[in-house]
């Protein structure tokens, strides 16, 4: 081998030979990684050490292509300095810090809302009892909640840009606008420096600066405080539930939505929605129980309803995975549906209807043929129920008591058929609400149970008509139930038609008892009633049973109305009835069941095949 060729594998083994010196430290140095506590500081490096340069004597390596050096560590016993490190702001945000109240409280978030909660009722306190003992003058009182609250918002700002300034920006921040919207509630119903609608036009920019605020950082726990803080407090300036308490807290809800829609933020959206159902419905007990304008409070509670169910559209639209539009959508028509005995019975139906035609639309929208422009179906069967309820307010309160129980069963009827038309087993549901309802007025008001065994009572014809409607409701009802496939287990099926039989029964027997007290209103009346009765059930049994050999349903319901009406014949009439109509009750029933049973065989013997199986 010549001299220069040694020369050359001499280089190429020392070459080697550093690449597996570095290679060691680069192991050493992701051992030593491991073994470290996560930290989100970056390591100081130390600079790759420089490669010492073959002699000039000795030949070079053909060029290539370089290699990378490995990044070498520090030795097991060097630990670099860890530099300062500066948060961005919407890492800052993302930090534990930034959690909504409520949520991992650390000592820092509970010391600064624990203080801004102090904080406010010390505001409270101090501008009611500076009117109750006349401290300073009202010019000065407002002037100083408008500095304590600026004040506050400073600091918060200032506050922000310290390191672990966020929950106490956040505090100060709800505190000062709260403050200052506290001040304006004051300026407006205890100073009187302010029109109503001055007011709620000042507290509007001042509710929306802080919601806006809170936008621009991305804060909920701001926009939480701020809306809550104003909330609880507003009630203490007010002195009583009344339309102006609930026009401010509406004006809490509108300036919150686009915020909440925004980022999807459902505290806020249960923050903003619920002191504004609540304010209403005692407004409601408020304008009950004290003298006050009635018009007011219902146009203050119409208009909060109108905001949550828009609100509520709103978010199931943009948000359809928000559950929070269901609660806001049930909680909405309370205030309006409290309101209706405030006024008039013809405004007070006309206000439920408008609840229940606006609900009824946002139920139709699931017929919309864009599967895009439709609402969630949760929400849309929320909206179908509360419909419903709007709509049976506005019935019971536009008529009279007597004619609720008809009124009830026509919606009955109307909503099966609807129903059917339709295909929907929840528009049948409601149809079952409104006929249970409607069933049980009509026993109580126009036909009792008790017209049925005394004589001298009478139920004319609302009667006649309340029986009709009992009993024909009684059949349709469970013949939609079988269409739609809703009676698809046996069980259920078996009570509803067993339900249905009883009902059939009781409302033919009520309505031939009404018909005949028409015409005689004495014993003789109730005994002619309860033979025609008798002779009624026992014709329709046979018909069922003549019309059901060659279907088994009809043959059972005879089979079961026979035994029915023979057992009312001999327990019932053999004892009530007395002299020829006992007579005339025995001898029909007799003759109709021979001419049945004579026929009954002869139609089986010609049929050529008979349904044994129901």
């Amino acid at each position: 081998m010549s001299e220069p060729e040694q020369h050359a594998l001499e280089t190429v083994a020392d070459e080697l030979a550093e690449m597996g010196r570095r290679l060691d430290r680069l192991a050493d140095a992701v051992y030593l990684q491991a073994d470290r506590p996560p930290s989100h500081t970056c390591e100081a490096q130390e600079p790759p050490e420089p490669t010492a340069a073959p002699p000039a004597s000795m030949p070079q390596a053909p060029p290539s292509a370089p290699i990378p050096d490995p990044v070498p560590a520090e030795p097991s016993w060097y630990t670099a300095p860890e530099p300062p490190r500066t948060i961005a702001p919407d890492e800052e945000q993302r930090s534990p810090e930034s959690r909504p109240p409520g949520r991992g409280w650390t000592p820092s978030r509970l010391l600064a809302w624990g203080g801004g909660v102090v904080t406010l009722l010390g505001v409270v306190f101090l501008l009611v009892l500076a009117v109750q003992r006349g401290w300073l003058g009202p010019a000065t009182r407002a002037l100083g909640g408008v500095g304590l609250g600026t004040a506050l918002l400073a600091a918060a700002f200032w506050v922000r840009g310290r390191p672990g300034g966020t929950s106490g920006s956040y505090a100060l921040a709800a505190t000062g606008f709260a403050a200052l919207y506290l001040d304006t509630v004051a300026a407006t119903t205890l100073y009187d420096y302010l029109p109503v609608f001055g007011g709620l036009a000042a507290g509007f920019a001042i509710a929306g600066g802080g919601l806006l605020l809170s936008d621009r950082w991305s804060a909920q726990p701001l926009a939480v405080g701020v809306v809550l803080g104003c909330a609880v407090c507003a009630p203490l300036i007010t002195g009583e539930p009344n339309a102006t308490l609930v026009g401010f807290l509406m004006l809490l809800h509108l300036v919150a939505t686009p915020v909440q829609l925004r980022h999807g933020w459902r505290q806020l959206a249960r923050s903003a929605a619920l002191p504004v159902v609540l304010a209403a419905v005692l407004a409601d007990t408020w304008a009950m129980l004290a003298p006050v304008d009635p018009l007011a409070v219902v146009l203050a509670m119409s208009a909060a309803s109108l905001l949550g169910m828009v609100v509520a559209t709103l978010t199931a639209a943009l948000r359809p995975d928000d559950d929070t539009a269901i609660a806001a959508l049930v909680a909405a028509p309370v205030p309006a549906l409290l309101a209706t005995p405030l006024v008039q019975r013809p405004i007070a139906a006309a206000l439920a209807a408008g609840v229940a035609a606006m609900l009824a639309t946002l139920w139709s929208s699931r017929f919309v043929p864009s599967p895009r422009a439709r609402l969630p179906e949760g929400f849309t069967t929320a909206a179908g129920g509360l419909a419903a309820v709007a709509a049976m307010q506005s019935t019971m309160t536009s008529l009279d008591a007597s004619v609720w129980p008809t009124a009830l069963l026509c919606e009955a009827l109307l909503l099966t058929f609807g129903a059917l038309w339709l295909r929907r087993s929840g528009v049948l549901l409601g149809a079952l609400c409104y006929a249970t309802i409607g069933t049980v007025l009509a026993l109580q008001h126009d036909i009792p149970p008790w017209h049925l065994v005394l004589v001298p009572h009478s139920a004319g014809l609302a009667g006649v008509l309340v029986g009709v409607l009992t009993a024909l409701v009684a059949v349709v009802v469970p013949i939609a139930a079988v269409r739609l496939g809703v009676l698809s287990r046996p069980p259920a099926a078996k009570t509803l038609w067993s339900l249905a039989g009883v009902l059939v029964l009781y409302g033919t027997a009520s309505t031939t008892m009404a018909l005949v007290a028409l015409f005689q209103q004495d014993r003789s009346g109730f005994l002619t009633g309860h033979v025609l009765i008798t002779l009624s059930w026992v014709v329709v049994a046979i018909t069922l049973l003549l019309r059901g050999i060659r279907l088994a349903a009809l043959r059972i319901a005879g089979m079961v109305l026979l035994p029915v009406a023979l057992t009312k014949l001999f327990l019932f009439d053999l004892a009530a009835l007395d002299g020829f109509a006992r007579v005339v009750a025995f001898l029909c029933t007799g003759l109709v069941l021979l001419a049945a049973g004579v026929r009954y065989a002869r139609l089986v013997s010609t049929e050529p095949t008979v349904e044994t199986s129901p």
